[in-house]
């Protein structure tokens, strides 16, 4: 069985998140024309309305989020009672999303103004009252695991590549963490509200491990790469480095869809509006524009992977496997500096490849 770290929180205190958080802002922008219409379905709800972003980061991304909703809303109501719950956990950058909320390009201004909120938790534990949300968001946050996971998997750091046990182990703590949010949300939706859940996916493909192609393979198999180089050098622990998988897992749309036919109680709850993996037009090569400049380029790459990543090496690769006489922030530096020495080598060699599973629920 894995071995967990129940203290460790697989997303804590993400690195300089807004400044290298393309893929979150630019995803909420492509999802407001959805956003638009969810919104406009329940705005006849009773009550107050609220909005409720679980996972919310403290970017502008979060910003962008609320507000076709809030555009939409104060268009067909503009006297009604409106709230906003930003919902993530305690290591979130609270003052920096605060200063955005009612900054220059927040929404905290104007006309019917909505109340602003925060819950502050995992949302893989109740968060806000019953029945009080009227639309929820989860966008590119669903995906981490309720906590970190240690297994003997000396080939891989990510949960695409593995095989045997240990894939389908992992495959096990994600669908129970899956099933969790879902019973969670169905109690804090009111009748008659949304949640639309939008993550990392990933589709079937002939000749890929597992026969799956997940998002983002190209950066995993970068930080595998580099992991492995530094373990050759003596300046990782091979042990830890064998031990070593980010918690995370992408879905395809039948795992999406599996605890709706095994679990009667969410297929009462909900129902089911949209579950698809949708592909990105442009392939998902996050930096493609600045292709003509290989210096640029890998900058870019790797200033959006230590926002994501550095958290967790730093907590389950870097402290646990410290060798050389080297200390944890001296591995991150040198570990990130090889990562974007091989993306200036390779460039689109790793590139970012994007699916994006949407799960659009009706709380009935």
């Amino acid at each position: 069985m894995p071995e967990t770290d129940t203290d460790g929180r697989s997303t804590e205190g993400m690195v300089d998140y807004d400044a290298n958080s393309l893929a979150q802002k630019q995803h909420a922008l492509r999802n407001s024309d959805v956003i638009s219409e969810l919104a406009a379905r329940i705005s006849s709800l009773p009550g107050l309305l609220n909005f409720t972003d679980y996972g919310c980061g403290p970017g502008q991304s979060a910003i962008e989020t609320v507000r076709p909703a809030l555009t939409t809303w104060q268009k067909s109501h503009p006297s009604r009672p409106l709230s906003v719950c930003h919902a993530d956990l305690p290591g979130n950058d609270w003052n920096g999303l605060t200063g955005l909320v009612f900054g220059e390009t927040g929404y905290a201004a104007g006309p019917n103004a909505p109340l602003v909120q925060t819950a502050v938790g995992s949302f893989y534990e109740r968060m806000v009252p019953d029945a009080s949300v009227s639309l929820a968001t989860c966008f590119f946050a669903g995906h981490w695991l309720r906590t970190s996971v240690r297994f003997h998997a000396p080939e891989t750091i990510w949960f695409a590549d593995l095989t045997g046990d240990a894939r389908q182990q992992m495959w096990q703590r994600a669908e129970d963490d899956w099933t969790l949010f879902l019973r969670l949300r169905a109690e804090e939706l009111q009748p008659g509200g949304y949640l639309y859940v939008s993550s990392l996916g990933a589709v079937p493909e002939e000749g890929e491990i597992n026969q799956t192609a997940a998002s983002g393979r190209g950066i995993y198999r970068a930080l595998q790469a580099v992991t492995a180089s530094m373990v050759e050098d003596g300046l990782l622990d091979r042990d830890a480095a064998d031990h070593f998988v980010f918690g995370l897992w992408f879905m395809t749309e039948a795992e999406a869809r599996k605890p709706f036919e095994k679990h009667a109680d969410l297929d009462e709850a909900f129902e089911i509006d949209t579950i698809a993996v949708i592909p990105l037009d442009d392939g998902g090569d996050l930096f493609s524009a600045y292709l003509s400049d290989p210096v640029d380029y890998a900058r870019r790459y790797t200033g959006y992977t230590k926002a994501f990543a550095a958290t967790s090496l730093r907590a389950h690769l870097f402290e646990p496997g410290a060798g050389a006489g080297k200390d944890a922030q001296w591995l991150e530096d040198e570990f990130f500096r090889r990562l974007d020495a091989l993306y200036r080598e390779k460039t689109t060699i790793y590139a970012c490849e994007q699916w994006h599973t949407r799960v659009i629920l009706r709380r009935r």
